[in-house]
């Protein structure tokens, strides 16, 4: 899991990828060291975003705040860390099995009777269609909605079983059940007396006082930390208790001094460290001096741009699902003028520069270890004479009165009116440092093409709503990507049920009709024949990759270190947290 700042899918996505994270996995008779119950001491993790939003899951939608929600609430379905598939029984989910109906359409589940919440309130099938039902509501700001959107409905017949029934065949109807979520709909309706009142700035969201994970909430200091403490009615803690004393999230400036606060002792693990501080980190673990590790990344680092209207923002489509004009953004409205970003950007360059060399290009969204990757598509190769075309045809041409600045539309431009700047505002983040360098390159790279990028580095979460809003030009944050559904997630980010204003993932409000129409299909493929579901899958590719929505900035593998002494520390493929509630440290005397 990469815990930079992103929009949560943003969340959702992370969420729903890191329910499939807890398998039942045991260790060997004598693997397993076993201090007692909160005898370690507490897990130390830094957060180099902003505060924490909420720990509402329904409402999250920023990674600190999903991050820490992780540790409170249940998943629905659980999965094989090795694997990342969906099993039943699944450590840290609270179904235990389920049974499908012939048409394919019916799901039904039944959940375990072991579980409660920490108020000793029974954990049953009433929270989940709660929560489920508040998402459907249209009530609350929740960008859960796109990913559930093949769901007809939930039912809870009885307190150990829930119904899902979908509006169509869907060919990964478990993942799409793993992002339902699990909450105290007890409490939330004291809370929360009607789904319209379950609001951002409702006090609770920010100290819940029942949950049901390894952690129970102990205090939140906004600019510091998260503090959670160890719940030893967790029903599936390894140990059969839960051994670090608590779990801290500690606000850190920016990841190359959460590096040296890990360096100083003062963090246990970091789930991501920056690529200027690699080779000074492996260096430390060949002396056994700190745990390394790496993995593929489950996010991309993208800028992705805003192709409507920013002054006129509208959902994609209305309530009858007619698809609603939303007007051109000026500059990237024109598919041409994407086009010429992309081929302006030297990745050779931007790589060496801002990730340390170990930046990979992409031409495609999908992640490039998972069975759906269509290595046929190739990244945007560096050709600022093609771009300079390109921008020469779509009425974008150079000043005379000004050959180093910005190009001016003509009459030929699409969108622009004579005389408008090729000039646009990149919303970006601070507190990394490989982004921050990435911007400043590409800001000087495309200015040689004849763009203008002004960069507006604001606080994270104003960030967000920014982008969730659809008043920007472009905006650059991480992603993340489902590696067994990668169509659905596609559809999410970059479709039309994903364009909606305030909690939507396809904020730039691209459109692409046989985009949607291929994915679609390939979710609800007679079948399911995986060849052909990939074929359906590579053609989405090419329209993206064609159509730039996104530039593609970054992938990479993800390092990550812990304490040489971090005891129980096992990483696992798509797991590396998945027993944390075993990890300790020796307690400080």
């Amino acid at each position: 899991m990469n815990p930079l700042p992103r929009l949560r899918a943003f969340v959702v996505v992370m969420i729903a990828v890191s329910a499939l994270m807890a398998a039942p996995v045991s260790y060997a008779q004598g693997q397993l060291e076993d201090p007692g119950p909160g005898k370690g001491a507490p897990i130390v993790q830094p957060n180099f975003g902003s505060d924490i939003v909420t720990l509402n899951p329904i409402l999250v939608q920023d990674g600190a705040s999903g991050d820490v929600v992780a540790h409170l609430f249940p998943a629905f379905v659980g999965g094989d860390p090795d694997t990342g598939l969906p099993v039943p029984g699944a450590r840290g989910a609270i179904v235990k099995d389920w049974k499908v109906s012939q048409d394919g359409l019916t799901y039904t589940f039944t959940l375990r009777t072991d579980w409660k919440w920490s108020d000793g309130t029974p954990i049953t099938s009433a929270d989940v269609k709660y929560a489920y039902d508040a998402v459907a509501s249209g009530k609350v700001e929740s960008n859960l909605s796109a990913f559930i959107d093949n769901i007809a409905s939930v039912e809870a017949p009885d307190a150990t079983t829930v119904v899902v029934k979908y509006k169509a065949l869907d060919c990964a109807a478990i993942l799409t059940a793993a992002n339902l979520l699990v909450v105290p709909s007890e409490k939330y309706k004291q809370v929360y007396p009607s789904f319209d009142q379950m609001k951002a700035d409702n006090d609770y969201n920010l100290k819940p006082t029942v949950t049901a994970g390894d952690f129970k909430f102990a205090n939140f200091r906004p600019g510091e930390q998260v503090t959670l403490e160890a719940d030893q009615n967790y029903p599936d803690a390894l140990a059969g208790h839960v051994i670090p004393q608590g779990w801290i999230y500690k606000t850190v400036a920016d990841q190359s001094l959460g590096v040296d606060q890990f360096l100083a002792g003062n963090v246990t693990y970091i789930p991501s460290v920056p690529e200027s501080r690699v080779d000074e980190l492996k260096a430390l673990a060949d002396q056994g001096k700190v745990k390394y590790n790496e993995l593929p990344a489950s996010t991309r680092h993208i800028l992705m741009f805003n192709t409507a209207d920013p002054n006129n923002p509208k959902d994609g489509k209305d309530k009858d699902g007619k698809i609603l004009d939303q007007g051109h953004h000026p500059i990237f409205g024109d598919v041409r003028v994407r086009q010429a970003f992309a081929l302006s950007v030297d990745h050779d360059a931007l790589n060496k520069g801002a990730f340390n060399g170990r930046g990979i290009a992409i031409g495609t969204p999908v992640l490039p270890d998972t069975w759906a990757y269509d290595a046929d598509v190739k990244p945007w190769p560096y050709d600022p004479d093609r771009a300079a075309k390109l921008l020469d045809e779509a009425g974008f041409v150079k000043d005379p009165s000004n050959p180093d600045g910005p190009r001016i539309a003509n009459d030929k431009a699409l969108y622009a009116k004579p005389g408008t700047k090729l000039e646009f505002t990149l919303t970006a983040f601070p507190g990394n440092p490989s982004v921050d360098a990435a911007n400043v390159l590409m800001q000087d790279q495309v200015k040689r093409t004849g763009f203008k990028m002004n960069i507006e580095s604001i606080e994270f979460q104003t960030a967000v709503k920014k982008v969730l809003s659809q008043k920007f030009d472009a905006a650059t944050f991480f992603l993340g990507m489902s590696r067994n559904n990668p169509g659905d997630t596609m559809l999410s980010q970059n479709g039309l049920k994903g364009d909606l204003v305030g909690n939507g993932l396809n904020a730039g409000s691209w459109y692409n009709k046989e985009f949607n129409d291929v994915l679609e299909k390939s979710q609800s493929l007679p079948g399911c024949d995986m060849a052909e579901r990939k074929k359906l899958i590579d053609r989405a590719q090419e329209i993206f990759h064609d159509e730039v929505p996104w530039y593609l900035v970054n992938y990479s593998m993800v390092p990550f270190v812990a304490q040489a002494n971090l005891k129980n520390y096992a990483p696992k493929r798509f797991g590396v947290e998945w027993n944390l509630d075993a990890w300790f440290l020796p307690a400080a005397r």
